[in-house]
């Protein structure tokens, strides 16, 4: 049976960002290693070992003294290397004055802990990973899927208790497929490096479109044999209070005939 394994990566959370991403990428184990070889070809081309995407923004560490050009084919060439061969690439974009005035203001129930804006976007991007691996399911049999993040990043508590949660909740309808959460080197992970990169790239798209106010082309053609799929997510107002109400329903003590219910699912926006 394959074993999935999804990596993730946000972007857009320093200071003054008008939005956070977060991006990830989904394969199986033989994907992964296809991956390696031509991630590792890449580094030797063109002589770094670390992909990190505010070095590369500033030209430093592996990409100091670096010409415009020679970025540009850089950025081209780990842009061939997602495009194929993987199973999913995934990014969310999450407006951050909509995360304050949709999902976070107003009185909450006692003991109700809402998602930070890196655990909201990990929690859908989650879910997508979940849904992916289950279209896969073979003979009733579904398989199992690990998640990877960077390690010493500052919201991997949060990232752990919605991981728990979601398992858990997976677990009580009968649907075992969320194995384990662990965290990784970056500097050692060709994956989180790319991941990385799919989550800057979202960025860019976004911010040129709000600068430019020219939208982006969204496709709807079915994607070539051998082509990675590709989704985009982005939260819209309604989606974020649909969401805040699930977390009351799930969490808040339930009081008689006036417990909370379940909010309506929300599709939100998606390519």
């Amino acid at each position: 049976m394959f074993v999935y394994t999804g990596y993730l990566d946000e972007s857009g959370t320093h200071e003054g960002s008008p939005f956070t991403v977060m991006g990830g990428l989904l394969a199986r184990g033989d994907q992964w290693r296809e991956f390696e070889k031509k991630f590792a070809a890449v580094q030797s081309e063109y002589g770094f070992k670390v992909w990190h995407t505010k070095k590369f923004k500033r030209k430093a560490g592996d990409f100091r003294g670096w010409t415009d050009q020679k970025c540009g084919e850089l950025y081209w060439s780990m842009q061939r290397v997602v495009s194929f061969g993987l199973t999913d690439v995934v990014s969310l974009t999450l407006d951050n004055a909509s995360y304050e005035a949709d999902y976070k203001s107003g009185d909450l129930p006692r003991k109700v802990r809402l998602d930070t804006k890196y655990g909201l976007c990990f929690r859908y991007c989650l879910v997508h990973f979940v849904q992916e691996v289950l279209k896969r399911k073979r003979r009733s049999r579904i398989p199992p899927l690990h998640i990877v993040l960077e390690s010493g990043h500052s919201n991997c508590g949060d990232a752990e208790r919605i991981f728990l949660e979601e398992k858990h909740q997976y677990e009580r309808a009968g649907i075992p497929v969320l194995r384990t959460l662990t965290v990784a080197d970056k500097g050692d992970c060709g994956q989180l490096m790319m991941a990385d990169f799919a989550a800057h790239t979202e960025y860019l798209v976004e911010k040129r479109e709000k600068d430019t106010g020219v939208p982006r082309n969204r496709s709807s053609v079915a994607i070539p044999k051998g082509m990675t799929g590709s989704t985009h997510y982005e939260f819209t107002p309604q989606m974020l209070r649909n969401a805040r109400a699930e977390i009351v329903a799930r969490t808040a003590p339930k009081k008689g005939p006036n417990a909370p219910t379940l909010a309506p699912a929300s599709e939100g926006q998606s390519s």
